[in-house]
């Protein structure tokens, strides 16, 4: 799955955990929810999209987090201020701050073994510019500088001339 694919996984896993987590009175299961998560999306990922999705779940998460408060102020009735969701908000992190660690540091050993090393070259290669545009995409992505397809890569010897009527013919 790319990387967009992979956030919204993650916001859903992240989401229905929390919410099911107090609607059971397991904290627990938010945390787990987390490194299940992030182990899953590493795991099914696109190598391509792998520092992407190896950097962004804690964000993802405090997005889930924060959704979920809102969603169950709202079912409880409870008039929403900034300050009592805030206090939810800080609550769930800290309770789930041990399973954050180690989900993160899962879900990073899984991108590292599936290529997160060769991801994180690509980009510095891109950041020096060494990289000719467009060639550490997939194939078939766009150019994001000219918005269309990459050019494609031919041998010397496998270039074809076409004569469309605008000149003599070779």
């Amino acid at each position: 799955m790319g990387a967009r694919a992979a956030a919204v996984a993650m916001f859903a896993i992240f989401l229905v955990t929390n919410l099911a987590a107090g609607w059971l009175h397991v904290a627990a299961l938010t945390g787990f929810g987390f490194a299940a998560g992030s182990a899953a999306a590493a795991g099914r990922t696109r190598r391509q999209d792998l520092l992407l999705v190896a950097t962004t779940p804690p964000l993802i998460f405090l997005a889930a987090v924060t959704a979920g408060e809102l969603i169950t102020l709202h079912v409880g009735h409870v008039a929403a201020s900034a300050g009592l969701a805030a206090a939810g908000i800080f609550l769930t992190l800290a309770a789930a701050a041990p399973w954050l660690f180690a989900g993160l540091a899962g879900a990073l050993l899984i991108a590292s073994v599936r290529g997160l090393p060769q991801c994180i070259g690509d980009l510095r290669a891109g950041l020096a510019g060494r990289l000719p545009p467009g060639e550490g995409q997939a194939d078939g992505a766009a150019d994001p500088e000219h918005g269309s397809l990459p050019p494609q890569r031919t041998s010397p010897g496998s270039a074809r001339r076409t004569n469309r009527g605008s000149g003599p013919a070779d």
